[in-house]
């Protein structure tokens, strides 16, 4: 269920359009890739941020700011009750739910990601979904069946991948002919506030980690061209940037900060004491009724494989 409200977000809705208006994977931790949390993947050798129970009040925070909105495209970008749904890079399962209960008994979607402990926080908060599977696998090799959803899903995913093209080329192969790809991905570095306060110490941190861990944070600015990239000939877009004046959801940015901190230090980009000072002034800011947390900026892309095309 929708926990965020509309006095929780100012410019929710601000959102401009482009010019155009298989088989059943086992319910299981792990699949053909093998992967533990001792050998972590290319996937999660780049994030950043914490995983499991570690990281669960920040992603209900993250829905809370941005689910609305992933709830409405999730509608106008078609999926309907019956479909079969991979959610790729799923966490700890707050859109594989409302993917779940959209879809309804009749449908099925599967929640991958790489980090067994986002994967077991997820079987704990979603034990009663019986249209539910979660797969511990990297989005660029899932072990699923070739053109078996109708419909494949993310949320900042490509932006903690070394290589996001590799995944896009694996939800294409997941999807079956004129199946439905929808992905939202952000700009770490379009965060902040009005007026300017210590909430910019997000994006200026995210900026800086960037180019040190070999991945692109900014990614959403390119979101678009990276999906016709992929083989999708005419994709839609939207942008979402929600601004929240007060309540729990206003402090995403810090809480944010708070848990990439230790990567933020051991990139050199600030000491840990400046760490402790600068997120005791992201809470200061949070708690001014005065200032508004500016949310990144989301790409919000959805696009058809075309009906042609078929595996080799």
């Amino acid at each position: 269920m929708e926990t965020m409200t509309r006095h929780q977000s100012v410019g929710s809705h601000n959102q401009q359009r482009s010019p155009r208006n298989g088989s059943t994977a086992p319910a299981c931790h792990t699949t053909r890739n093998g992967h533990s949390d001792s050998h972590p993947t290319a996937d999660s050798k780049k994030y950043a941020l914490a995983t499991g129970e570690a990281a669960s009040h920040r992603l209900h925070v993250l829905h809370n700011v941005y689910g609305f909105g992933t709830r409405r495209l999730l509608r106008d970008a078609g999926l309907r009750r019956g479909m079969r749904v991979a959610d790729l890079g799923c966490g700890v399962g707050m859109v594989t739910s409302v993917l779940a209960e959209i879809v309804g008994p009749e449908g099925e979607v599967f929640g991958v990601d790489f980090s067994g402990a986002q994967i077991a926080q997820a079987h704990t908060q979603m034990a009663h979904a019986k249209n539910v599977k979660f797969i511990k696998a990297s989005a660029a090799d899932t072990g699923l069946p070739r053109e078996s959803f109708d419909f494949v899903y993310s949320r900042f995913l490509l932006i903690h991948l070394p290589e996001p093209e590799a995944a896009l080329r694996e939800m294409f192969a997941l999807l079956k002919p004129n199946g439905i790809l929808v992905c939202e991905d952000g700009d770490l570095t379009s965060a902040g506030s009005e007026p300017k306060s210590a909430l910019q110490a997000f994006s200026d941190l995210w900026a800086g980690l960037g180019p040190k861990r070999g991945v692109d944070y900014t990614l959403g600015r390119r979101l678009y061209q990276m999906v016709m990239a992929a083989g999708f000939a005419t994709p839609e877009i939207v942008f979402n940037q929600p601004a929240v004046a007060h309540g729990e959801s206003k402090r995403l940015l810090e809480l944010s900060v708070a848990e990439a901190g230790p990567a933020f230090v051991e990139a050199g980009l600030i000491t840990k004491e400046e760490l402790d000072r600068t997120l005791i002034e992201m809470r200061h800011a949070s708690e001014d009724g005065g200032i508004l947390a500016v949310m990144p900026r989301m790409s919000q892309v959805w696009a058809r494989k075309p009906a042609g095309h078929h595996k080799m």
